[in-house]
């Protein structure tokens, strides 16, 4: 996409986003973090801000549950195949060093793993330590992207009914009995 046509799509003239960004590295780097801290009302971000403001007393009521939260991202996805599409063709693009979204994507993960480890969650002991709760969340994050990758290039997985299947997997019974 050009900056010309990031403009005729926002009703601004060129040097007007270009105002606004310098280059298209800066309107990319935009784009991604608009993305990964989203707080709309369907952005799995929603969830973890709508946990963490949570009193001690709400949070035992309606506890954070990593499979619930993963179940909103995967329904958000489901609803937003493009978006999804894209995500994933730009992390893979930029794998490549030379890629303007490279350090973007080099951090990502471990700006997100710090980020869940600060949410109050309700896990299964062997979860008590940040570290473990990190590594937890990129594991099922990764069953999750190699989820998306199959779905949107297979059609005939049905991608909700799939991940369900996948929670049996990722989170047994009665092991996850309360924490799901």
């Amino acid at each position: 996409m050009t900056i010309q046509e990031v403009a005729d799509r926002t009703g601004l003239s060129q040097a007007g986003v270009l105002k606004h960004v310098k280059n298209k590295r800066n309107l990319l780097d935009l784009v991604l973090r608009q993305y990964d801290f989203s707080e709309d009302e369907n952005s799995s971000n929603n969830y973890l801000i709508r946990k963490l403001n949570l009193s001690k007393e709400e949070l035992s009521k309606h506890p954070a549950l990593m499979p619930e939260w993963y179940r909103e991202i995967a329904r958000f996805n489901e609803e937003n195949p493009y978006q999804t599409r894209a995500y994933l063709v730009l992390r893979a693009e930029a794998l490549d060093e030379s890629h303007p979204a490279h350090e973007y994507f080099a951090h990502r993960g471990q700006r997100l793993r710090k980020q869940v480890e600060q949410v109050p969650w309700k896990l299964p002991p062997e979860y008590s330590k940040p570290e473990q709760v990190g590594l937890l969340s990129m594991a099922i994050g990764s069953a999750m992207e190699g989820l998306e990758s199959r779905w949107l290039g297979e059609p005939d997985i049905d991608f909700l009914q799939t991940w369900t299947a996948y929670e049996d997997i990722l989170f047994p019974l009665p092991h996850w009995e309360g924490y799901r």
